[in-house]
Protein backbone atom coordinates (compact mmCIF):
# COMPACT_ATOMS: atom_id res chain seq x y z
CA UNK A 1 0.00 0.00 0.00
CA UNK A 2 2.86 2.35 0.83
CA UNK A 3 4.13 2.06 -2.75
CA UNK A 4 0.77 3.27 -4.11
CA UNK A 5 0.75 6.63 -2.29
CA UNK A 6 3.04 8.55 -4.69
CA UNK A 7 0.94 7.34 -7.65
CA UNK A 8 -2.32 8.40 -5.98
CA UNK A 9 -0.84 11.76 -5.12
CA UNK A 10 0.31 12.24 -8.71
CA UNK A 11 -3.15 11.37 -10.10
CA UNK A 12 -4.86 13.69 -7.60
CA UNK A 13 -2.60 16.60 -8.55
CA UNK A 14 -3.09 15.92 -12.25
CA UNK A 15 -6.88 15.94 -11.90
CA UNK A 16 -6.76 19.16 -9.89
CA UNK A 17 -4.65 20.76 -12.59
CA UNK A 18 -7.29 19.88 -15.20
CA UNK A 19 -10.10 21.67 -13.36
CA UNK A 20 -10.92 25.01 -15.00
CA UNK A 21 -10.08 28.13 -13.05
CA UNK A 22 -12.20 31.22 -13.59
CA UNK A 23 -10.26 34.43 -13.12
CA UNK A 24 -11.80 37.87 -13.17
CA UNK A 25 -9.43 40.67 -14.22
CA UNK A 26 -9.01 43.47 -11.68
CA UNK A 27 -10.69 46.36 -13.44
CA UNK A 28 -10.70 50.05 -12.62
CA UNK A 29 -14.28 51.31 -12.80
CA UNK A 30 -14.88 54.96 -13.66
CA UNK A 31 -18.27 56.24 -12.53
CA UNK A 32 -19.34 59.63 -13.88
CA UNK A 33 -21.62 61.52 -11.52
CA UNK A 34 -23.71 64.69 -11.84
CA UNK A 35 -24.96 66.34 -8.65
CA UNK A 36 -27.78 68.91 -8.61
CA UNK A 37 -29.43 70.88 -5.85
CA UNK A 38 -33.16 70.58 -5.29
CA UNK A 39 -33.65 73.70 -7.45
CA UNK A 40 -31.64 72.24 -10.37
CA UNK A 41 -28.26 73.93 -9.90
CA UNK A 42 -25.05 72.00 -10.53
CA UNK A 43 -23.11 71.57 -7.27
CA UNK A 44 -19.38 72.22 -7.81
CA UNK A 45 -16.29 71.61 -5.67
CA UNK A 46 -17.51 68.59 -3.70
CA UNK A 47 -14.99 66.46 -1.81
CA UNK A 48 -14.63 62.67 -1.69
CA UNK A 49 -16.13 62.55 1.80
CA UNK A 50 -19.40 63.77 0.28
CA UNK A 51 -19.93 60.52 -1.61
CA UNK A 52 -20.57 56.86 -0.84
CA UNK A 53 -20.21 54.22 -3.56
CA UNK A 54 -21.90 50.81 -3.49
CA UNK A 55 -21.07 48.11 -6.04
CA UNK A 56 -23.52 45.19 -5.97
CA UNK A 57 -24.49 46.53 -2.57
CA UNK A 58 -20.93 46.48 -1.20
CA UNK A 59 -19.36 49.77 -0.05
CA UNK A 60 -16.25 50.67 -2.06
CA UNK A 61 -13.05 52.61 -1.49
CA UNK A 62 -12.70 55.13 -4.31
CA UNK A 63 -10.80 58.15 -5.52
CA UNK A 64 -12.42 61.39 -6.67
CA UNK A 65 -11.25 63.26 -9.75
CA UNK A 66 -12.85 66.67 -10.20
CA UNK A 67 -10.99 67.45 -13.42
CA UNK A 68 -12.70 66.03 -16.51
CA UNK A 69 -10.72 63.34 -18.30
CA UNK A 70 -9.87 63.91 -21.97
CA UNK A 71 -12.64 62.67 -24.22
CA UNK A 72 -12.51 60.16 -27.06
CA UNK A 73 -15.68 60.74 -29.06
CA UNK A 74 -17.35 58.92 -31.93
CA UNK A 75 -20.24 60.69 -33.63
CA UNK A 76 -22.51 58.32 -35.58
CA UNK A 77 -24.95 60.06 -37.93
CA UNK A 78 -27.82 58.47 -39.84
CA UNK A 79 -27.59 59.42 -43.52
CA UNK A 80 -30.30 57.50 -45.38
CA UNK A 81 -33.20 59.01 -47.36
CA UNK A 82 -35.45 59.15 -44.27
CA UNK A 83 -33.34 61.99 -42.81
CA UNK A 84 -32.54 63.81 -46.03
CA UNK A 85 -34.34 67.00 -44.94
CA UNK A 86 -32.58 67.05 -41.54
CA UNK A 87 -28.95 66.62 -42.60
CA UNK A 88 -28.34 70.29 -43.56
CA UNK A 89 -29.21 71.27 -39.98
CA UNK A 90 -26.95 68.57 -38.54
CA UNK A 91 -24.10 69.60 -40.83
CA UNK A 92 -24.19 73.16 -39.47
CA UNK A 93 -23.31 71.83 -36.02
CA UNK A 94 -20.11 70.10 -37.12
CA UNK A 95 -17.40 72.32 -35.64
CA UNK A 96 -19.50 73.03 -32.56
CA UNK A 97 -19.99 69.36 -31.77
CA UNK A 98 -16.24 68.81 -31.80
CA UNK A 99 -15.49 71.91 -29.72
CA UNK A 100 -18.16 71.40 -27.05
CA UNK A 101 -18.01 67.65 -26.74
CA UNK A 102 -14.41 66.64 -27.43
CA UNK A 103 -12.76 69.87 -26.31
CA UNK A 104 -9.18 70.94 -26.75
CA UNK A 105 -7.71 67.66 -25.48
CA UNK A 106 -10.17 65.27 -27.12
CA UNK A 107 -10.04 63.14 -30.23
CA UNK A 108 -12.99 62.48 -32.51
CA UNK A 109 -14.11 60.06 -35.20
CA UNK A 110 -17.10 60.42 -37.49
CA UNK A 111 -19.26 57.57 -38.77
CA UNK A 112 -22.24 57.68 -41.13
CA UNK A 113 -24.75 54.90 -41.48
CA UNK A 114 -27.34 54.03 -44.09
CA UNK A 115 -27.12 50.87 -46.24
CA UNK A 116 -23.61 50.48 -44.83
CA UNK A 117 -21.29 52.21 -42.37
CA UNK A 118 -18.95 54.89 -43.70
CA UNK A 119 -16.27 57.17 -42.31
CA UNK A 120 -16.72 60.65 -43.83
CA UNK A 121 -14.05 63.25 -43.13
CA UNK A 122 -16.43 65.93 -41.84
CA UNK A 123 -20.10 66.57 -41.15
CA UNK A 124 -20.23 69.35 -43.69
CA UNK A 125 -19.85 66.90 -46.54
CA UNK A 126 -22.45 64.29 -45.55
CA UNK A 127 -25.23 63.50 -48.02
CA UNK A 128 -28.30 61.28 -47.88
CA UNK A 129 -28.42 57.99 -49.78
CA UNK A 130 -29.89 54.53 -49.29
CA UNK A 131 -32.94 53.16 -47.53
CA UNK A 132 -31.61 51.12 -44.60
CA UNK A 133 -30.20 52.43 -41.33
CA UNK A 134 -27.41 50.20 -39.99
CA UNK A 135 -27.44 51.91 -36.62
CA UNK A 136 -26.38 48.85 -34.63
CA UNK A 137 -23.51 48.04 -36.98
CA UNK A 138 -22.34 51.66 -36.70
CA UNK A 139 -22.51 51.43 -32.92
CA UNK A 140 -20.42 48.27 -32.84
CA UNK A 141 -17.79 49.84 -35.09
CA UNK A 142 -17.75 52.86 -32.79
CA UNK A 143 -17.29 50.55 -29.79
CA UNK A 144 -14.29 48.93 -31.48
CA UNK A 145 -12.75 52.34 -32.20
CA UNK A 146 -13.28 53.56 -28.64
CA UNK A 147 -12.21 50.28 -27.09
CA UNK A 148 -8.77 50.76 -28.62
CA UNK A 149 -8.33 54.08 -26.79
CA UNK A 150 -6.46 54.23 -23.49
CA UNK A 151 -8.74 53.60 -20.48
CA UNK A 152 -7.70 56.94 -18.96
CA UNK A 153 -9.81 58.73 -21.56
CA UNK A 154 -13.56 59.25 -21.35
CA UNK A 155 -15.21 57.13 -24.07
CA UNK A 156 -18.31 58.68 -25.58
CA UNK A 157 -20.61 57.65 -28.43
CA UNK A 158 -23.18 60.15 -29.75
CA UNK A 159 -25.87 59.02 -32.18
CA UNK A 160 -27.74 61.57 -34.29
CA UNK A 161 -30.60 59.88 -36.08
CA UNK A 162 -33.96 58.18 -35.73
CA UNK A 163 -34.50 55.57 -32.98
CA UNK A 164 -34.61 52.53 -35.24
CA UNK A 165 -32.38 50.06 -37.03
CA UNK A 166 -32.85 48.31 -40.34
CA UNK A 167 -30.48 45.93 -42.07
CA UNK A 168 -27.73 45.54 -39.45
CA UNK A 169 -25.90 42.24 -39.20
CA UNK A 170 -25.75 42.46 -35.39
CA UNK A 171 -28.47 42.82 -32.78
CA UNK A 172 -29.10 45.39 -30.06
CA UNK A 173 -28.06 43.03 -27.25
CA UNK A 174 -24.60 42.66 -28.81
CA UNK A 175 -24.21 46.43 -29.12
CA UNK A 176 -25.35 46.99 -25.53
CA UNK A 177 -22.85 44.41 -24.33
CA UNK A 178 -20.07 46.14 -26.30
CA UNK A 179 -20.69 49.62 -24.94
CA UNK A 180 -21.10 48.42 -21.37
CA UNK A 181 -17.91 46.36 -21.42
CA UNK A 182 -15.90 49.17 -23.04
CA UNK A 183 -17.09 51.79 -20.51
CA UNK A 184 -18.72 53.87 -23.25
CA UNK A 185 -21.35 56.46 -22.41
CA UNK A 186 -23.99 56.68 -25.13
CA UNK A 187 -25.89 59.90 -25.85
CA UNK A 188 -28.58 60.05 -28.50
CA UNK A 189 -29.97 63.07 -30.33
CA UNK A 190 -33.20 61.77 -31.78
CA UNK A 191 -34.46 63.26 -35.03
CA UNK A 192 -38.18 63.30 -35.93
CA UNK A 193 -39.59 60.32 -37.74
CA UNK A 194 -40.48 60.74 -41.40
CA UNK A 195 -43.28 63.24 -42.02
CA UNK A 196 -42.42 65.62 -39.17
CA UNK A 197 -40.51 68.66 -40.34
CA UNK A 198 -37.38 70.02 -38.73
CA UNK A 199 -37.79 73.70 -37.92
CA UNK A 200 -35.03 76.14 -38.81
CA UNK A 201 -34.54 78.78 -36.14
CA UNK A 202 -31.64 80.82 -34.82
CA UNK A 203 -28.57 78.63 -34.52
CA UNK A 204 -26.13 80.50 -32.29
CA UNK A 205 -24.21 78.19 -30.01
CA UNK A 206 -22.03 80.18 -27.65
CA UNK A 207 -18.27 80.03 -28.09
CA UNK A 208 -16.35 77.61 -25.94
CA UNK A 209 -14.97 79.13 -22.74
CA UNK A 210 -12.93 76.43 -21.03
CA UNK A 211 -12.16 78.69 -18.08
CA UNK A 212 -15.78 78.38 -17.02
CA UNK A 213 -16.84 75.24 -15.20
CA UNK A 214 -18.82 73.23 -17.72
CA UNK A 215 -16.64 74.26 -20.65
CA UNK A 216 -19.10 76.67 -22.29
CA UNK A 217 -21.66 79.35 -21.66
CA UNK A 218 -24.55 76.93 -21.53
CA UNK A 219 -27.69 77.92 -23.37
CA UNK A 220 -29.36 74.73 -22.23
CA UNK A 221 -32.14 74.99 -19.66
CA UNK A 222 -30.81 72.98 -16.72
CA UNK A 223 -34.32 72.43 -15.41
CA UNK A 224 -35.20 70.66 -18.63
CA UNK A 225 -31.99 68.65 -18.44
CA UNK A 226 -32.77 67.51 -14.91
CA UNK A 227 -36.28 66.52 -16.00
CA UNK A 228 -34.80 64.41 -18.80
CA UNK A 229 -32.39 62.76 -16.36
CA UNK A 230 -35.13 62.19 -13.79
CA UNK A 231 -37.39 60.40 -16.27
CA UNK A 232 -34.58 58.37 -17.78
CA UNK A 233 -35.68 55.28 -15.90
CA UNK A 234 -34.39 51.83 -16.74
CA UNK A 235 -35.32 50.98 -20.28
CA UNK A 236 -38.27 48.65 -20.54
CA UNK A 237 -38.67 45.79 -22.96
CA UNK A 238 -39.80 47.11 -26.30
CA UNK A 239 -38.29 50.56 -25.78
CA UNK A 240 -36.49 52.10 -28.73
CA UNK A 241 -32.78 51.25 -29.10
CA UNK A 242 -31.64 54.81 -28.31
CA UNK A 243 -33.41 54.70 -24.95
CA UNK A 244 -31.98 51.27 -24.17
CA UNK A 245 -28.39 52.33 -24.84
CA UNK A 246 -28.60 55.69 -23.08
CA UNK A 247 -30.26 54.20 -20.00
CA UNK A 248 -27.77 51.34 -19.73
CA UNK A 249 -24.68 53.56 -19.94
CA UNK A 250 -25.64 56.68 -18.01
CA UNK A 251 -26.15 58.79 -21.11
CA UNK A 252 -29.14 60.86 -22.15
CA UNK A 253 -31.67 60.63 -24.97
CA UNK A 254 -32.79 63.96 -26.47
CA UNK A 255 -35.68 64.48 -28.88
CA UNK A 256 -35.17 67.49 -31.16
CA UNK A 257 -37.30 69.21 -33.80
CA UNK A 258 -35.63 72.62 -34.03
CA UNK A 259 -32.08 73.85 -34.39
CA UNK A 260 -32.35 75.44 -30.96
CA UNK A 261 -33.25 72.07 -29.45
CA UNK A 262 -30.29 70.56 -31.27
CA UNK A 263 -28.15 73.32 -29.76
CA UNK A 264 -29.46 72.63 -26.27
CA UNK A 265 -28.87 68.89 -26.66
CA UNK A 266 -25.24 69.42 -27.66
CA UNK A 267 -24.74 71.90 -24.81
CA UNK A 268 -26.33 69.54 -22.27
CA UNK A 269 -24.08 66.67 -23.33
CA UNK A 270 -21.10 68.98 -22.93
CA UNK A 271 -22.37 69.90 -19.48
CA UNK A 272 -22.51 66.29 -18.38
CA UNK A 273 -19.03 65.59 -19.75
CA UNK A 274 -17.37 68.59 -18.08
CA UNK A 275 -19.40 69.46 -14.99
CA UNK A 276 -19.51 66.09 -13.32
CA UNK A 277 -17.31 64.13 -10.96
CA UNK A 278 -15.43 60.93 -11.71
CA UNK A 279 -15.37 58.30 -8.96
CA UNK A 280 -12.85 55.51 -9.65
CA UNK A 281 -12.46 52.20 -7.82
CA UNK A 282 -11.49 48.56 -8.15
CA UNK A 283 -14.66 46.55 -7.41
CA UNK A 284 -14.54 44.35 -4.36
CA UNK A 285 -15.54 41.60 -4.59
CA UNK A 286 -14.58 41.40 -8.28
CA UNK A 287 -17.22 38.92 -9.42
CA UNK A 288 -17.82 38.29 -13.11
CA UNK A 289 -21.19 39.45 -14.44
CA UNK A 290 -23.33 42.55 -14.25
CA UNK A 291 -22.62 44.90 -11.35
CA UNK A 292 -25.17 47.43 -10.11
CA UNK A 293 -23.81 50.76 -8.88
CA UNK A 294 -25.39 53.15 -6.38
CA UNK A 295 -23.99 56.55 -5.48
CA UNK A 296 -25.11 58.39 -2.37
CA UNK A 297 -24.37 61.90 -1.16
CA UNK A 298 -24.16 63.41 2.31
CA UNK A 299 -25.78 66.61 1.01
CA UNK A 300 -29.41 66.80 2.04
CA UNK A 301 -31.76 67.03 -0.94
CA UNK A 302 -29.04 66.51 -3.55
CA UNK A 303 -30.05 64.75 -6.75
CA UNK A 304 -27.43 62.38 -8.15
CA UNK A 305 -27.34 60.98 -11.67
CA UNK A 306 -24.97 58.23 -12.84
CA UNK A 307 -25.05 55.03 -14.86
CA UNK A 308 -26.84 52.12 -13.18
CA UNK A 309 -24.12 49.52 -13.65
CA UNK A 310 -21.55 47.79 -15.87
CA UNK A 311 -20.35 44.35 -16.96
CA UNK A 312 -17.26 42.69 -15.52
CA UNK A 313 -16.05 39.96 -17.84
CA UNK A 314 -14.21 36.76 -17.08
CA UNK A 315 -10.56 36.45 -18.06
CA UNK A 316 -10.22 36.22 -21.83
CA UNK A 317 -13.38 38.28 -22.36
CA UNK A 318 -12.29 41.47 -20.67
CA UNK A 319 -12.65 44.81 -22.48
CA UNK A 320 -9.94 45.84 -24.91
CA UNK A 321 -7.73 48.50 -23.32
Amino acid sequence: MGAMRPLLLTVTLALAAQEPTIRVPVRLVHQDVLVFTADNRVIPDLQAATFRVFDNGHPQSFTLDTEPAPVSLVLAVQTNAAVRDYLPFVAKAGSTVEALLAGATGDTALLSYADDVGEPKELRGITAAGRDAHMIDAGRRAAAILGARTPSRRRVLVFIGQPADSGSESDLASLQRDVEREDITVFTITLPMLGKSFVSDTFSLQGVTFAERGGFRAGADLKNLVEVLSHKASAEAGADPFQVLASATGGIQFHVRTQRQLEDAIAAIGLQLRSGYVLSYHPAPAEAGYHTVRIESAISGARIFSRPGYWLAEEGNEPRL
